[in-house]
């Protein structure tokens, strides 16, 4: 049995996460629960698993505080999530957005395996995520899908990866049509069903981009050598091409709780416990080229991943603040990667050497977006 901490464990991953240790109750102790808030959920999640330790970083209610079950106690904030670490085996950073960067930090930092769902982290961390790639799982089902099919191959023998991409809701929209697209056209993912940050990033295909530099850091590749092609069913997760002309492709039903299985048991298989799905329910498949006439994010993201240092968290903070003018009406939908081109043309500020460094680069990329909004768009919106 191994001990479980679950940080971000009231979000959509965090949640899954929780559904497939239930299954396997012998197996696994989930040690500690983290979260922003001391929710509803956190509670029940709390009364359900019984960990020694519950984490929020808004302070509780003296009535939430007294329905923790006996045994479980409650610290506040970043000594909370040092705690929850320190109790764990295996920690799941489902910590959504930059605030996952620290915990993936501090995972790393004291020795413990992190099963990495936060994006921004694995990004902002390249240095120290390659140093300690023994004990980094990837739980996105892309990364998840490649980690798999690379441990099957000679990396001399890899010509490229491939991250897949439904292509979002606007794949056969044209450019003047993506101008006028809303908010509401947006937020309606063909396949996944995720947070609303999450979703934009889709529609621009920047989640891709963030893939790309995931990727690069994951696998110790060039950026050359990862690719993204638009496949529409989203069941194949992730394709490696080999020297000799070989495709391997790793498939699986839309269900996030397939990777994260993976990731949490790793190097062991279990058997999947949520229902099956058959070869043929996959089909068809297809894939497309991406028009990064219409997606220049991908270009932007691997822009930034070549200049290294700075950019990297600058391209960060400036989606976030970009994406969340978009959320707010106050630009249009191209905008948002206008806007975070803008930010990255403008930077002048040095690489980061610390962890506080990476997260003032995060926050000066959305302060550089916030104060190019108010001279060139607050006006026209």
């Amino acid at each position: 049995m191994f001990r479980l901490a679950v940080l971000g464990s009231t979000g959509s991953i965090g949640t899954q996460t929780l559904q497939v240790v239930e299954k396997f109750p012998n197996e696994v102790k989930v040690s500690a629960l983290l979260a922003r808030r001391a929710s509803d959920r956190l509670l029940q999640q709390a009364l359900r698993f019984r960990p020694e330790l519950v984490v929020t970083y808004e302070e509780p209610s003296t009535e939430w505080l007294s329905s923790l079950p006996e045994g479980t106690e409650h610290v506040l904030g970043d000594e909370g999530l040092e705690g929850a670490v320190s109790l764990a085996d295996k920690v799941m950073n489902a910590v959504s957005g930059v605030s996952g960067i620290k915990p993936a930090y501090v995972t790393l930092k004291k020795g413990k395996t992190l099963l990495a769902s936060n994006k921004e982290s694995v990004i902002c961390l390249g240095e120290l995520v390659r140093k300690n790639r023994d004990r980094v799982v990837p739980v996105d089902s892309e990364h998840n899908a490649l980690f798999q099919l690379l441990e099957g191959v000679k990396r001399e023998d890899v010509r490229f990866l491939y991250l897949t991409a439904s292509g979002g809701p606007f794949k056969d929209w044209s450019l003047e049509d993506m101008k006028g697209a809303t908010r509401e056209q947006a937020l309606r993912h063909p396949r996944w069903n995720m947070g609303e940050k999450i979703t934009i990033d889709s529609a621009t295909l920047m989640n891709k981009g963030f893939e790309m530099l995931e990727a690069m850091n994951l696998f110790d590749l060039d950026l050359d050598s990862i690719k993204v092609v638009i496949h529409p069913q989203s069941v194949v997760h992730g394709v490696v091409e080999l020297k000799d002309g070989s495709f391997l492709m790793h498939a699986s039903q839309t269900d996030m709780k397939i990777p994260i299985m993976h990731a949490l048991f790793y190097p062991e298989r279990k058997t999947y416990p949520f229902g099956r799905t058959t070869l043929p329910q996959l089909s068809p498949i297809s894939f497309e080229e991406v028009d990064t006439e219409k997606f220049r994010s991908l270009y932007l993201a691997r822009w930034a991943g070549e200049m290294g240092g700075v950019y990297i968290p600058v391209l960060l903070g400036a989606d976030e603040e970009a994406v969340r003018l978009f959320l707010e009406r106050r630009v249009g939908f191209l905008d948002v990667v206008e806007l975070i081109e803008k930010a990255l043309s403008e930077v002048d500020i040095g690489d980061p050497v610390s962890i506080d460094e990476v997260l003032q680069a995060v926050e000066w990329g959305r302060k550089k977006v916030r104060e190019i909004y108010e001279r060139e768009y607050a006006e026209a919106v």
